[in-house]
Protein backbone atom coordinates (compact mmCIF):
# COMPACT_ATOMS: atom_id res chain seq x y z
CA UNK A 1 0.00 0.00 0.00
CA UNK A 2 1.61 3.11 -0.72
CA UNK A 3 1.76 6.03 1.51
CA UNK A 4 -0.37 9.32 1.07
CA UNK A 5 1.31 12.26 1.10
CA UNK A 6 -0.55 15.32 2.59
CA UNK A 7 -0.03 18.76 1.03
CA UNK A 8 -0.45 22.02 3.01
CA UNK A 9 0.84 23.93 5.81
CA UNK A 10 1.51 22.91 9.53
CA UNK A 11 0.40 25.31 12.27
CA UNK A 12 3.66 26.07 13.00
CA UNK A 13 5.16 27.16 9.68
CA UNK A 14 1.52 29.19 9.43
CA UNK A 15 2.20 30.86 13.36
CA UNK A 16 5.73 31.71 11.49
CA UNK A 17 4.93 33.33 8.89
CA UNK A 18 2.35 35.52 10.98
CA UNK A 19 4.69 36.30 13.54
CA UNK A 20 7.35 37.38 10.35
CA UNK A 21 4.46 39.38 9.15
CA UNK A 22 3.56 41.27 12.31
CA UNK A 23 7.52 42.11 12.92
CA UNK A 24 7.50 43.77 9.43
CA UNK A 25 4.32 45.64 10.36
CA UNK A 26 5.74 46.94 14.03
CA UNK A 27 8.68 47.89 11.60
CA UNK A 28 6.78 50.22 9.04
CA UNK A 29 4.09 51.47 10.95
CA UNK A 30 6.14 54.76 12.30
CA UNK A 31 7.48 55.55 9.16
CA UNK A 32 4.26 55.06 7.13
CA UNK A 33 2.86 57.41 9.96
CA UNK A 34 5.52 60.13 9.67
CA UNK A 35 4.66 60.17 6.21
CA UNK A 36 1.58 60.79 6.15
CA UNK A 37 2.04 63.58 8.50
CA UNK A 38 4.59 64.77 6.10
CA UNK A 39 2.38 64.17 3.00
CA UNK A 40 -0.60 66.08 4.82
CA UNK A 41 1.33 68.98 5.96
CA UNK A 42 2.79 69.73 2.06
CA UNK A 43 -0.64 69.29 0.84
CA UNK A 44 -2.13 72.04 3.14
CA UNK A 45 0.56 74.48 1.98
CA UNK A 46 0.71 73.72 -1.25
CA UNK A 47 -3.03 74.07 -2.04
CA UNK A 48 -2.42 77.50 0.15
CA UNK A 49 0.18 78.72 -1.78
CA UNK A 50 -1.67 77.62 -4.82
CA UNK A 51 -4.29 80.46 -3.78
CA UNK A 52 -1.84 82.97 -3.17
CA UNK A 53 -0.50 82.51 -6.41
CA UNK A 54 -4.14 82.48 -8.13
CA UNK A 55 -4.92 85.63 -6.00
CA UNK A 56 -1.90 87.62 -7.49
CA UNK A 57 -2.78 86.76 -10.80
CA UNK A 58 -6.12 87.16 -10.31
CA UNK A 59 -5.56 90.64 -9.08
CA UNK A 60 -3.55 91.59 -12.15
CA UNK A 61 -5.81 89.98 -15.16
CA UNK A 62 -8.64 91.78 -13.58
CA UNK A 63 -7.09 95.48 -12.31
CA UNK A 64 -8.85 94.60 -9.34
CA UNK A 65 -6.56 94.76 -6.08
CA UNK A 66 -7.47 91.24 -4.23
CA UNK A 67 -7.33 90.54 -0.43
CA UNK A 68 -6.03 87.13 1.07
CA UNK A 69 -7.26 86.45 4.86
CA UNK A 70 -5.56 83.30 6.56
CA UNK A 71 -7.17 83.01 9.69
CA UNK A 72 -6.86 80.41 12.39
CA UNK A 73 -8.54 79.55 15.70
CA UNK A 74 -7.18 76.79 18.15
CA UNK A 75 -8.81 73.79 16.09
CA UNK A 76 -9.28 74.95 12.61
CA UNK A 77 -7.81 77.39 10.14
CA UNK A 78 -8.31 78.64 6.62
CA UNK A 79 -7.25 80.69 3.87
CA UNK A 80 -9.42 82.55 1.17
CA UNK A 81 -9.05 85.76 -1.23
CA UNK A 82 -11.67 88.23 -2.45
CA UNK A 83 -11.29 90.73 -5.49
CA UNK A 84 -12.14 94.55 -5.23
CA UNK A 85 -16.02 94.77 -7.09
CA UNK A 86 -14.79 97.36 -9.35
CA UNK A 87 -10.97 98.12 -10.75
CA UNK A 88 -8.82 99.88 -8.87
CA UNK A 89 -8.54 103.48 -9.15
CA UNK A 90 -5.35 105.28 -9.38
CA UNK A 91 -5.38 107.22 -6.28
CA UNK A 92 -6.66 104.62 -4.36
CA UNK A 93 -4.55 101.48 -5.35
CA UNK A 94 -5.52 99.39 -1.70
CA UNK A 95 -8.93 99.65 -1.40
CA UNK A 96 -10.97 96.51 -0.85
CA UNK A 97 -14.41 97.13 -1.22
CA UNK A 98 -16.00 94.15 0.04
CA UNK A 99 -15.57 92.29 3.56
CA UNK A 100 -12.63 89.90 3.86
CA UNK A 101 -13.60 86.41 3.27
CA UNK A 102 -16.05 84.19 4.97
CA UNK A 103 -14.26 80.66 4.88
CA UNK A 104 -18.10 79.73 6.57
CA UNK A 105 -19.25 81.01 3.18
CA UNK A 106 -17.04 79.64 0.81
CA UNK A 107 -19.48 82.10 -2.02
CA UNK A 108 -18.10 85.13 -0.75
CA UNK A 109 -14.45 84.38 -1.64
CA UNK A 110 -14.26 85.11 -5.34
CA UNK A 111 -11.29 86.01 -6.96
CA UNK A 112 -12.23 85.92 -11.47
CA UNK A 113 -15.68 84.10 -10.97
CA UNK A 114 -13.80 81.31 -8.51
CA UNK A 115 -14.09 80.26 -5.30
CA UNK A 116 -10.39 80.71 -3.98
CA UNK A 117 -10.87 78.85 0.16
CA UNK A 118 -7.85 76.44 1.40
CA UNK A 119 -9.07 74.69 4.79
CA UNK A 120 -7.82 72.79 7.63
CA UNK A 121 -10.25 70.22 6.19
CA UNK A 122 -9.55 67.30 8.47
CA UNK A 123 -5.64 67.02 7.79
CA UNK A 124 -4.53 67.50 11.13
CA UNK A 125 -2.33 70.93 10.30
CA UNK A 126 -2.08 73.51 12.10
CA UNK A 127 -1.47 77.29 12.35
CA UNK A 128 -1.22 79.70 14.99
CA UNK A 129 -4.51 81.36 16.16
CA UNK A 130 -4.85 85.05 14.69
CA UNK A 131 -5.15 86.68 10.98
CA UNK A 132 -2.80 87.20 8.67
CA UNK A 133 -4.49 89.22 5.80
CA UNK A 134 -2.42 90.42 2.56
CA UNK A 135 -3.44 92.46 -0.33
CA UNK A 136 -2.23 92.12 -4.02
CA UNK A 137 -2.07 94.99 -6.02
CA UNK A 138 -3.75 95.15 -9.38
CA UNK A 139 -1.22 96.80 -11.44
CA UNK A 140 1.92 94.57 -10.09
CA UNK A 141 0.74 91.90 -8.40
CA UNK A 142 3.04 93.30 -5.21
CA UNK A 143 1.72 93.95 -2.07
CA UNK A 144 0.13 96.67 -0.64
CA UNK A 145 2.04 97.63 1.42
CA UNK A 146 4.93 96.37 0.52
CA UNK A 147 5.82 94.24 3.17
CA UNK A 148 6.65 90.65 3.88
CA UNK A 149 4.54 88.10 5.49
CA UNK A 150 4.30 84.94 6.63
CA UNK A 151 2.27 82.15 8.02
CA UNK A 152 3.46 78.48 9.95
CA UNK A 153 1.73 75.55 9.25
CA UNK A 154 2.79 72.72 11.96
CA UNK A 155 2.15 68.83 11.27
CA UNK A 156 0.03 66.84 13.97
CA UNK A 157 3.18 65.80 16.39
CA UNK A 158 4.19 69.25 15.75
CA UNK A 159 7.97 67.41 14.18
CA UNK A 160 7.21 69.03 10.94
CA UNK A 161 6.61 72.58 9.69
CA UNK A 162 6.60 74.73 7.02
CA UNK A 163 6.62 78.53 6.87
CA UNK A 164 4.89 80.10 3.81
CA UNK A 165 6.33 83.61 3.07
CA UNK A 166 4.97 85.66 0.74
CA UNK A 167 7.57 88.56 -0.44
CA UNK A 168 6.70 92.37 -1.05
CA UNK A 169 6.93 91.52 -4.78
CA UNK A 170 3.61 88.80 -3.84
CA UNK A 171 5.90 85.82 -4.80
CA UNK A 172 4.84 82.98 -2.09
CA UNK A 173 7.20 80.56 -1.15
CA UNK A 174 7.51 77.76 1.36
CA UNK A 175 10.28 76.72 3.77
CA UNK A 176 11.34 74.39 7.07
CA UNK A 177 10.61 75.96 9.82
CA UNK A 178 14.12 76.18 11.71
CA UNK A 179 14.40 73.82 14.82
CA UNK A 180 11.47 71.54 12.90
CA UNK A 181 12.56 68.49 10.80
CA UNK A 182 13.11 67.81 6.97
CA UNK A 183 10.57 67.66 4.56
CA UNK A 184 11.74 67.19 1.09
CA UNK A 185 11.44 69.89 -1.50
CA UNK A 186 11.68 72.37 0.79
CA UNK A 187 15.23 74.76 2.13
CA UNK A 188 15.53 75.67 5.68
CA UNK A 189 14.33 79.35 6.30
Amino acid sequence: MAARRQTGFTLIELMSAVIVLAILAAIATPSYVEYLERSRLKGAVEETLNLLAQARQGAVEADRNVNVRISATASEWCAGAVEQTSPAAADDPVAIDPAPCDCSNPATCVVGGEELVVSSGGRDITVPAGTTTVTFDSKSGTLTPLDTEAVDFLSSSGRYGLRVRVSALGQARACIIPGKRFVAGYNEC
